[in-house]
């Protein structure tokens, strides 16, 4: 199905000069669609060389170069890219995602990363993160939609990396996830809003056990986030275990 995407007026002039930077092309959450898809997608695949990728959706080129930890068109906290909640609007149905290294100047493929294909409901927020490396990537597709809360924070955790069997996530000394298998998604639960600590360990270990990752995140009130794992367990620089946070809104 051929998607659609509304993309404002400054971003389709910057794609037809190729002179974007990344994160350019986007729609904010505050102009949803009816009866669209939004959808982002997060290049969570560390590698040692780190090149940057494009995103095509139903065969559509619809970013710039994105590089490794960045949710495209935005945004996170410990990502690249923006801090805000976009999405690209597409159109329901089965949706083809693919990402790959293009040959330098041009959008046509040169190395594959991800071939991914999933049916997508009109009117939902979904992100496909994109994790491991060639010739190993896969894609999962997370559903995004909740209601925001009254108070507090509202966050899913999502565990992407790839040699470690299952974490735990933890606010502090709080446990918020336990025993999240790789690939796992929680499902949405409040926690308190502020700057805290997060922590990621093996599951099981406790809240003494060995710190895989950490990093200190602030959430507001009222928002809503997936926090995940990413990285790989014994590596140091860019592919070293790390914690972020994607901002569905």
């Amino acid at each position: 199905m051929k998607a659609t995407y509304i993309i404002g007026l400054i971003a389709g002039v910057c794609f037809m000069t190729a002179a974007c930077k990344k994160n350019t092309f986007h729609i904010t959450e505050r102009t949803p669609v009816e009866n669209m898809v939004r959808l982002k997608v997060g290049i969570f695949t560390p590698s040692v060389n780190n090149p940057g990728v494009q995103i095509k959706v139903n065969g559509q080129r619809v970013s710039s170069i994105v590089a490794y930890p960045t949710p495209f068109p935005g945004g996170g906290l410990n990502t690249g890219g923006s801090n805000n909640s976009d999405y690209l609007n597409v159109a329901p149905g089965e949706t083809n995602v693919d990402v790959s290294a293009p040959k330098v100047g041009t959008d046509v493929d040169s190395v594959n990363v991800l071939n991914f294909s999933q049916s997508l409901a009109a009117n939902k927020r979904y992100t496909l993160y994109v994790t491991d490396t060639v010739p190993n990537a896969v894609g999962v597709m997370v559903d995004d939609d909740t209601e925001a809360p009254d108070s507090l924070a509202r966050i899913k955790c999502l565990h992407l990396m790839p040699n470690v069997a299952a974490v735990d996530f933890y606010q502090g000394t709080v446990l918020i996830a336990a025993n999240v298998a790789y690939k796992q998604v929680t499902e949405y639960r409040n926690v308190p809003n502020g700057t805290y600590i997060y922590y990621i360990r093996e599951a099981g270990t406790g809240p003494t056990g060995a710190i895989l990752a950490s990093r200190s995140i602030a959430t507001s009130n009222q928002r809503i986030y997936t926090f995940f794992s990413r990285g790989y367990k014994g590596t140091t620089g860019v592919r070293a275990p790390n914690v972020s946070a994607l901002i569905v809104q």
